[in-house]
């Protein structure tokens, strides 16, 4: 059952695209969540995770370029192509960047987080392990 998530704004689809042009930053859609307890005992685990979630994501995108992913969340990713480029969602450090680092100054500005903090600190690169 696929699940609907409301834009907050009626004219979402025009702010994203605005914004994205304005800083180049569009924002993740989602992180996976590893305890370091778990890392550190199965350190292979980070990139198993990547290349599993990788490969699938790929054969989605395929199944995008040849029309045949059709559901209501593969049309508005189609759409967000338009804004973003070819890959909707990108996965790995080095392709969410800027959008780390503005998340990161946003919420050190908010006072959700105590201090700067290192993309090192917050996050693990699988394709560096």
């Amino acid at each position: 059952m696929e699940a609907d998530y409301p834009d907050l704004l009626p004219n979402a689809s025009e702010l994203e695209a605005s914004y994205y042009k304005r800083t180049g930053v569009y924002p993740m859609h989602g992180t996976i969540v590893v305890k370091d307890s778990v890392l550190a005992e199965h350190p292979w685990i980070a990139k198993s995770l990547y290349d599993a979630f990788d490969q699938a994501k790929k054969e989605w995108l395929a199944r995008l370029d040849a029309g045949e992913a059709t559901a209501a969340s593969d049309k508005k990713y189609l759409e967000l192509r338009k804004i973003v480029g070819h890959d909707p969602l990108p996965y790995g450090l080095q392709a969410n960047l800027k959008t780390i680092e503005t998340l990161e100054a946003t919420a050190f500005r908010q006072g959700l987080t105590p201090r700067r903090m290192s993309i090192n600190e917050l996050f693990v690169d699988p394709l560096a392990r």
